[in-house]
């Protein structure tokens, strides 16, 4: 370690013992000096945590410390990827699962995914038309790998963080529609997000205008939609057209074209807001609130 270092070291070592100050100024100071150093406190802060195991407010102090450098570097990430050119859809994804898992291993994700587009890659050939794809990826989804919807607790974070649904095989409309597309889009199967009200679906795009050439009047841009959430169901234009009108709600472009992957991180955040809000986590409500606006 160099002078420069150990005089670091040194100077986060004695911040972290002022965390206990009784006056919410000082440790105002002492958080904000301490938020400032980054990633290389945190070794520091595990320390301090396990040799003071029993003392509540000295990790409550911390945990607040930790709470902030993990946000602030999560704001920095998201930031990066909205102003990258791809903005790709599973990367988007991860960064926002990192807010709940800080340290979740990017590469076993990487791996997870990659296995389930291996298997329908193999069960996917040139003559398979858009309908038998569809019904390819549902059996290797739904029924070989045994993903499903989660009912039971649907409003529970961990439906929205993809790193819990390929470890759980459960996951909430968003979540499931996001993994399905991320494999469609990665095996170059236009398959994208569609943001219904109360709902979240996908398109298969009519690449080849299908729909154009049976009607040279048609505008329409998706051959049909598929609903993960009931293992791949296919439907049509009049069945959204049709709960749109249930809902008492206009036939929108946006409600029947595929959506930007910044809406659909966006629908991502407002999704685990209100589920943290359920269960009165409102420091994490507030924290992805912040996330919202840097996209």
């Amino acid at each position: 370690m160099s002078n420069s270092q150990h005089i670091i070291h040194s100077e986060i070592q004695a911040l972290i013992r002022l965390v206990e100050d009784p006056d919410p100024i000082v440790f105002n100071e002492v958080r904000k000096k301490l938020v400032s150093y980054g990633r290389q406190v945190l070794p520091l802060i595990e320390d301090s945590w396990i040799k003071e195991v029993s003392n509540h407010d000295h990790h409550e102090r911390l945990e607040n410390v930790l709470r902030q450098i993990q946000l602030d570097e999560l704001k920095i990430k998201l930031k990066g990827w909205k102003d990258s050119s791809t903005r790709d859809l599973l990367e988007g994804t991860l960064i926002i699962s990192q807010f709940q898992f800080f340290d979740i291993d990017l590469n076993e994700v990487e791996t997870e995914i990659d296995n389930i587009k291996r298997k329908v890659w193999l069960e996917i050939n040139e003559e398979n038309t858009a309908f038998e794809i569809v019904k390819i990826f549902n059996h290797v989804l739904f029924e070989q790998c045994g993903f499903k919807p989660s009912k039971q607790n649907f409003h529970a974070p961990q439906n929205s963080y993809i790193n819990s649904v390929l470890k759980n095989k459960k996951g909430s409309p968003l979540s499931l529609s996001i993994l399905y597309s991320i494999i469609a889009q990665r095996l170059e199967i236009p398959i994208y997000g569609v943001n219904l009200p109360n709902q979240f679906v996908l398109g298969f795009m009519d690449e080849n205008k299908t729909l154009k050439m049976l009607d040279e009047n048609s505008n329409k841009n998706v051959l049909f939609y598929i609903n993960p959430y009931s293992n791949g169901r296919i439907f049509d234009y009049k069945e959204i057209e049709s709960y749109l009108t249930k809902l008492g709600l206009p036939l929108e472009e946006n409600y029947i074209e595929p959506c930007s992957n910044t809406d659909i991180l966006k629908r991502m955040l407002n999704n685990l807001s209100y589920s943290y809000k359920k269960v009165g986590e409102n420091a994490k409500v507030e924290d992805i609130q912040e996330l919202l606006l840097v996209l």
